[in-house]
């Protein structure tokens, strides 16, 4: 037994002088997830490489680990150095040299090449994705299973699944779509995505994977099963392919709408606003729904940002849009229709909906001057001159007369309308003390916009409430005194 013992220990002696270095690397990897290599190196001195790429790859050093053991009644130090990189095509582990007790030592070089993934088989586990349809349109929806399975009484001790990114789709998990139960042995757990193609053509969705950690029974090693290092499996799901057509040309939306649009009210007075209420409802691709905007000449409009109300009900997407614009007009006007352009799937046809159009009376509104052509009172004044000289002379005193008596009634004219100015500005001060809330002070200081940069804060602070009510007066009163307005 001796002899036998001192012979392999003859043949395996050259094995341990030359294995000083060890690359443990698998032979395949998956295109966007992780690929991890290893080095192990022995000697009493040992001297690793800096390995920053690979193949231009950036390389990530995750830490080493360090053992002592005896060979041939040497002491040696185990060194365990691992490394990770995410290729995304094949590539080559070069040859590294390593420095182990005052020797150069290279390391083997290793090919490794892309593998495609195949859904796993196993009596263990199962993942597969369902779609609710394969053929459809650029922007309508369609619903993606994703169905777990995995035998009762395995000693799972973790899960791990990342959230998928369904590339070229749009997409939201639905809530409360989460659904576990037991089926023939199995505990299933269910999860429901809403997805929306974003382009045409035949689009993938590739494999999704769940990493699953679980005690490896069948592990010779001899600690319990608390100490037991826990063993990864990875599971993978099928892969689905969609035919997506494109929409008929200057068409984003898809489904049934249904528009409407409203006033509050249609004849105000000079200075005041009206709401203009836009809304969309139905079903199909709302989140698509462009934002709208009203322009219309003569006026001042504030609109506030559209909400969108959405829900899944009944394998349809429903949704909400409104939208309410404040609209203070200077004269009267009308508000044109929107048009909303869709595609109906059910009728195979482009559809087209018109909203109301409103006219708007404003009370109060100022009125065109009219001009007088002085162009034929001076060929008048040609002709009289020259049939009537005196009377002509006559004439020209009474226009000095009238130009004076004019100029008089003009100065009279101003005084008036200053003094109606300041009855004007106590007046403005007076119904700003006597507003009730701050929607009631924001209609009356609306003609005032855009006179100044700091009251129109002031202004637009009654719509943010973030002011209490008094103190917002206060500052109106103290910046009205001081513009003299």
């Amino acid at each position: 037994m001796k002899k036998l013992f001192f012979f392999f220990s003859f043949l395996l002696f050259p094995f341990f002088l030359q294995a000083n270095v060890i690359l443990k690397a698998p032979d395949s990897f998956v295109n966007g997830e992780s690929y991890i290599f290893e080095y192990e190196a022995v000697g009493s001195s040992v001297d690793f490489p800096k390995i920053k790429q690979i193949d231009g790859f950036t390389v990530e050093d995750l830490g080493s680990s360090r053992s002592l053991q005896i060979i041939n009644g040497n002491y040696d130090e185990k060194i365990l150095k691992r490394f990770r990189i995410v290729p995304n095509k094949s590539f080559t582990i070069p040859p590294f040299v390593f420095k182990i007790d005052g020797k150069e030592i290279k390391s083997e070089e290793k090919k490794v090449s892309e593998r495609k993934i195949q859904k796993t088989k196993s009596d263990n586990f199962d993942l597969t994705i369902t779609p609710s349809k394969k053929q459809l349109y650029v922007g309508e929806s369609l619903i993606v299973k994703l169905t777990f399975k995995y035998k009762r009484g395995l000693q799972i001790t973790n899960l791990g699944f990342e959230p998928p990114h369904f590339e070229n789709f749009w997409y939201k998990k639905i809530d409360n779509s989460n659904k576990r139960y037991e089926e023939n042995g199995y505990n299933v757990q269910e999860l429901d995505f809403l997805l929306f193609p974003q382009k045409s053509g035949v689009l993938q969705i590739k494999p999704l994977r769940v990493d699953v950690q679980m005690v490896d029974t069948n592990s010779s090693s001899n600690f319990t099963f608390f100490s037991s290092a826990p063993k990864l499996e990875k599971v993978y799901s099928n892969n689905l392919s969609f035919n997506v057509k494109a929409l008929p040309s200057d068409v984003t939306l898809i489904g049934d709408f249904v528009l409407n649009a409203s006033i509050d009210k249609d004849e105000i007075n000079l200075g005041e606003s009206i709401n203009y209420r836009l809304e969309i409802t139905g079903f199909g691709n709302f989140d698509d729904i462009e934002d709208f905007k009203l322009d219309i000449p003569n006026t001042t409009i504030y609109d506030n940002k559209a909400e969108v109300e959405t829900n899944f009900k009944d394998n349809k997407y429903e949704g909400k849009y409104s939208k309410v614009f404040s609209i203070v007009p200077n004269t009267s006007l009308e508000i044109p229709p929107f048009e909303l352009k869709f595609f109906n799937k059910e009728e195979n046809k482009v559809k087209v909906l018109k909203s109301k159009s409103f006219k708007i009376k404003v009370n109060g509104e100022k009125q065109k001057e009219v001009v007088l052509q002085k162009p034929i009172e001076k060929e008048e004044k040609v002709l009289m001159e020259k049939e009537f000289p005196l009377v002509e002379k006559i004439k020209y005193f009474l226009f000095g007369a009238l130009s004076v008596l004019l100029i008089f009634c003009l100065y009279i004219y101003v005084k008036l309308q200053k003094s109606k100015k300041k009855i004007k500005e106590t007046s403005l001060s007076k119904l700003i003390k006597s507003s009730k809330d701050k929607l009631d002070l924001m209609k009356i200081l609306i003609p005032y916009l855009k006179r100044d940069n700091e009251l129109d804060n002031l202004i637009f602070e009654c719509e943010k409430s973030n002011l209490e009510f008094k103190v917002l007066k206060k500052k109106i009163l103290e910046k009205i005194t001081q513009l003299n307005l």
